[in-house]
């Protein structure tokens, strides 16, 4: 079962690495529109009509593949310095909760996500006369992967034997370990 869980797990990893191209690319193209929006409006006194529609809806459509993303590598917030704390045996039911409430949850936000979605295609926006659809589908294509990276998480943590647990409790921890339990970044 282990050896399956790798192969999917290596088959995620490159989606997500190709998700992080997408990211970067919206936000250069945020960048852009907004640097010459700037430039536009305050030397040529003309600015763009269309140029905050876009970039609000590449910035949905970024700030939702970035939380899918890191509800794969499991980066989000966390009280580490409580879960670091409980025994192995308590830990692995922590995981699983956790991801347990994070599948349920962006199923629930997939399925309300696309009756939003539903109700705003036909609905054009202002400027750019695209569909409002294109605001709200992040929801639905964003809350797939989530839902897809937390049964994933899920799995992991199900079939991850109690040892590997107690090896990560009695492990010397690192400056950069106690950085993070202490609500840092590494």
């Amino acid at each position: 079962m282990s050896n399956a869980v790798n192969k999917i797990r290596h088959a995620l990893d490159k989606l997500v690495e190709f998700k992080r191209h997408i990211c970067a690319l919206l936000l250069t193209i945020m960048l852009a529109i907004t640097f010459v929006q700037v430039v536009m409006r305050f030397v040529f006194r003309a600015p763009f009509s269309w140029s905050e529609e876009a970039t609000l809806m590449f910035l949905v459509w970024f700030g939702y593949i970035c939380m899918s993303i890191d509800i794969y590598t499991d980066g989000h917030a966390a009280l580490y310095f409580l879960y670091n704390k409980m025994p192995p045996a308590l830990r692995k039911g922590a995981d699983l909760l956790r991801h347990g409430l994070l599948g349920w949850l962006f199923v629930q936000m997939t399925i309300y996500g696309s009756t939003i979605t539903k109700m705003n295609i036909p609905k054009p926006q202002p400027a750019t006369r695209f569909s409002q659809g294109w605001l709200f589908a992040p929801l639905v294509v964003g809350g797939i992967f989530m839902v897809l990276y937390a049964a994933f998480n899920f799995i992991a943590a199900l079939i991850k034997p109690l040892s590997e647990y107690e090896e990560e409790a009695s492990k010397e921890k690192t400056i950069d370990d106690l950085n993070v339990e202490r609500g840092g970044t590494v």
